[in-house]
């Protein structure tokens, strides 16, 4: 045969596979799956009704598959049916089985199947997502889920407490109507507010005879100002020079680059002078670099937008210096992966806006994502998902990641090369990362990657080393469940295999972070969430229980493992942080109160308070904390979550355990008195101050043990690419205003009569500064960052349409004949007569639209396209 003919029989063979796989699949990939919140006071769940449709040409059969998905609330298998069972299989993951009495779905047939779960679904992002079947071991993707329309209270009442209701283009207008736009002179032009700036006469122009000048050690201050001044006037300044006393002040085209250790570390001065050019003086090279930022801030936004060959700089005098040492950002790319491009971009905004420490939770239950060459399993096993049988390869999905355990961002890892270039890059931008290792609970990935490498190693005979850094112990009968639906993401405590696995893990960090030449101090150990009920019955616990004299039983494991940990970082001159647990009497993630352990004060741990909801009861844990004489981060999940939703709308994507999380809540969050901006506990009660007259508030003392404030960006929604940049801006602006800019001024006023209008006016001028400057900036900067737009508010009185919006000044479009509006449909400026339903969208300076909503004669109700809220090409 020659070779053109077993080309085409190859080809031949390779299409009857394909075919034949095709035609398995079939009746199993052609089910439409579809979800329906039926209501949320149901008992202490939620009742919901999910519907398979046979939209192929062949029947369902009645037996001999499984379903599979995921789903955050756990199905209550009580309530299914007599033709199904569900199943919760672990964490988020279910299974459905047919029974005997499920009869085939025929073609064009739908079944509903009413079912129920715990807690509440409010959201359209709470769908059950990646279904795929198995026929025959062979996973079957089924795609995405088809949600139905919230249409009524009963939808989007969390309970019958709730007194919040999602909102309408109405009650946003009403919510928007203290605000109003400002002249650019009145809007502030940096973010974070500095401590004080004078504007001056004239302006100094920034052209291609620029040069740049700069002390010794300051290259890469000044590489980093070059590089940001060719992208705004299309030509990089000449190359960045040594200051000499030739090239200084007197030197008109000169930005000059210089250290003044009479200044704060981070604090500096920056000069524009007409006349004199541009001096940036900086208490270290750090204050030089965030000099640098504000510079930045000054030029023109129209710069951002297309180079420039000739900008002219307002001249000012700016003299200012940070409110706090830890002005942070966390982001877990555990749960879903974020790719290394994605966290580069997050350092370079973090930068921009003055903050120095990113938090980074590279493990968890569902991933562990940081490459360790001495335990490949680590990743190969925990930084993978899909379908499984036993979990030797990969880890189960979650979060709808599906079943192919090579696709983000269920799966993926950053190489120690990837890594260390992420350490380089926050270290040039004067941002110190804090690595976080997550034990003992919040482990699942770690436990069944060292089982795998157990199971290895055991397979060859190799006992000793397959044990050596084991998690679990095989003799534990222990039962608990954590927060998150697992019965087995627990790493044990008592086995020096848990011990010797931090030291490797530990070793490697600081091996990395020395190749990068990176700062190490903290290492972020998590701590949290460890669920009642563990190491109660394991053999290995009982025996070390017996002797060691200093662990009086199982409540005192934790603490056990805290100073083990502990030691194993102090001997590498490293200091432990975690989240609140760690500083807490209570060993456990369970109800009771919340007291400081006395026995950890002195110890150099370093907890961040995240569990302060309004109306729990702990929103002074931090304060207390403080006060005891720990060293805290305030993470407050009420106000700085920033995976929570904005609002309460069904389609905003995001959390709302801990409440609905806008631009303005972060903004309003004072880190020494946060009780002045108590607005509504989480069933949507209003708060009055007194409710918080006995609370704790920072002494002297606790007052300068407060470390600074971090926003957390939790990853279990950010399960498509756009959506980290839709979550983190703008939030993340108001955060970095509240943690470098000094207190403002209507947090001093006592008298809350007096204190409201101030705070609006303040707001107002912020939510300007939003609009004119800084999310037009954000529209180019780093080639466009896809921040949330705000739904704008609306509605009809006599005949004539008034609308607005939450960041005065950007742009509203309308239309009249209900097609969604388009960047070319006409601008809303000022009220305009209507005699019908309405359709209204806010966009960016690029055209990116927003969500739409919809303002009808005496009544409104919202509408959304999908995928507007990222801004689709379609609409640009």
């Amino acid at each position: 045969m020659n070779r053109a003919a077993v080309a085409v029989t190859s080809l031949a063979l390779s299409l009857t596979a394909t075919q034949a796989r095709a035609q398995a699949a079939a009746p199993y990939a052609d089910v439409a799956v579809s979800w329906a919140v039926v209501d949320n006071i149901y008992g202490a769940g939620h009742r919901f009704l999910l519907t398979l449709e046979n939209t192929g040409d062949r029947p369902l059969p009645a037996s001999g598959w499984e379903l599979y998905f995921n789903m955050l609330g756990t199905v209550d298998s009580a309530s299914a049916p007599p033709s199904i069972r569900v199943t919760h299989v672990n964490g988020d993951f279910h299974r459905l089985r047919p029974t005997d009495a499920f009869q085939v779905l025929a073609a064009g047939e739908r079944l509903v199947l009413p079912l129920s779960a715990g807690g509440s679904a409010i959201k359209a992002a709470e769908a059950p997502r990646g279904f795929y079947f198995v026929v025959n071991g062979s996973p079957i993707p089924v795609g995405e889920v088809r949600v139905a329309p919230f249409v009524n209270a009963a939808q989007t009442m969390r309970s019958p407490r709730d007194r919040l209701a999602a909102p309408t283009a109405a009650s946003r207008y009403a919510d928007n109507a203290g605000l109003t736009v400002l002249d650019a002179s009145a809007v502030g032009r940096i973010l974070p507010t500095p401590v004080r700036f004078a504007a001056m006469d004239g302006s100094w122009t920034l052209d291609s005879a620029a040069t740049i000048a700069h002390q010794e050690g300051l290259e890469g201050e000044a590489a980093h100002l070059a590089d940001a001044l060719a992208q705004v006037t299309g030509a990089r300044p000449r190359a960045p020079q040594a200051l000499t006393r030739s090239v200084g002040q007197d030197e008109r085209s000169a930005i000059v680059l210089r250290t003044d250790p009479s200044l704060a570390a981070e604090g500096y001065t920056l000069t524009v002078d007409p006349a004199r050019g541009v001096e940036i003086v900086g208490g270290g090279a750090a204050g030089v670099f965030y000099g640098v930022q504000s510079f930045r801030a000054l030029l023109p936004v129209e710069a951002y937008a297309a180079p420039q060959r000739r900008i002219d700089v307002p001249a000012a005098r700016v003299e200012d210096a940070p409110g706090l040492r830890h002005r942070g950002m966390h982001l877990d790319v555990a749960r879903n992966f974020q790719p290394a491009e994605s966290v580069e971009r997050l350092l370079d905004l973090m930068a921009f806006y003055k903050l120095n420490r990113f938090h980074f939770h590279l493990t968890d239950d569902e991933g562990w994502r940081l490459g360790l060459a001495a335990l490949p399993e680590l990743t190969a096993v925990g930084g993978r998902r899909g379908h499984t049988a036993d979990e030797r390869d990969h880890l189960p999905p979650a979060y709808g990641s599906g079943p192919s355990p090579h696709a983000p961002p269920g799966s993926g890892h950053y190489t120690r090369e990837q890594f260390v270039a992420l350490l380089r890059r926050a270290t040039e931008r004067h941002i110190e990362v804090i690595p976080e290792i997550d034990l003992p609970g919040h482990a699942r990935a770690a436990i069944k990657a060292m089982e795998s490498r157990y199971h290895r190693l055991s397979a060859q005979g190799q006992e000793q080393a397959a044990s050596a850094f084991r998690l679990r112990d095989p003799d534990d009968r222990s039962e608990y469940r954590s927060v998150q639906g697992y019965d087995d993401n627990v790493a044990n405590v008592c086995l020096e295999s848990t011990y010797r696995l931090i030291e490797a893990v530990v070793d490697e960090l600081v091996s990395a972070y020395r190749a990068a030449d990176a700062p190490l101090n903290l290492v972020h150990i998590g701590g949290d969430e460890v669920p009642h009920g563990v190491w109660e019955r394991s053999p290995a616990c009982q025996a070390l229980i017996a002797r060691e004299p200093a662990v009086n039983g199982v409540p005192e494991l934790f603490h056990y493992f805290l100073r083990r940990t502990a030691a194993i970082l102090g001997e590498r001159g490293l200091a432990l942080a975690g989240w609140e647990e760690i500083a807490l009497t209570s060993q456990t993630h369970s109800p009771g109160p919340k007291e400081p352990n006395r026995d950890f004060v002195g110890s150099g741990f370093v907890p961040f308070v995240w569990n302060a909801v309004w109306g729990w009861g702990a929103e002074d844990l931090g304060y207390r904390l403080a006060n005891a004489g720990y060293e805290v981060v305030l993470s407050n999940a009420g106000n700085l979550y920033f995976d929570l939703a904005y609002d309460k709308d069904p389609e905003e994507p995001g959390f709302y355990w801990a409440g609905f999380i806008d631009t303005r809540m972060a903004w309003e969050f004072l880190p020494f008195d946060l009780f002045r901006t108590a607005r509504r506990d989480l069933a949507g009660n209003p708060i009055d101050e007194s409710r918080y007259a006995d609370a704790a508030r920072p002494t002297e003392a606790g007052r300068s043990n407060i470390r600074g404030l971090q926003g957390q960006l939790w990853s279990e929604t950010l399960v498509e690419p756009w959506r980290m940049e839709y979550m983190a801006y703008p939030r993340l602006l108001p955060l970095a205003e509240r943690a470098w800019a000094p207190e403002p001024a209507w947090s001093r006023i006592d008298d809350p009569t007096q204190r409201e209008p101030a705070l609006m006016t303040a707001w107002n001028e912020f939510a300007n500064r939003l609009a004119q400057r800084e999310l037009p900036r954000l529209d180019h900067l780093l080639g466009g960052v896809g921040y949330r737009i705000p739904v704008p508010g609306a509605v009809v009185r006599d005949g004539m349409l008034h609308a607005n919006v939450e960041y005065p000044g950007m742009t509203i479009r309308y239309t009249t004949d209900g097609s969604t509006p388009t960047a070319q449909s006409p601008r809303y400026t000022e009220p305009v007569p209507v005699d019908g339903p309405v359709m209204l969208r806010v966009f960016d300076t690029r055209g990116r639209g927003g969500r739409s909503v919809v303002a009808h004669v005496g009544r409104d109700y919202s509408r959304v396209d999908r995928d507007s809220g990222r801004g689709s090409a379609r609409d640009r």
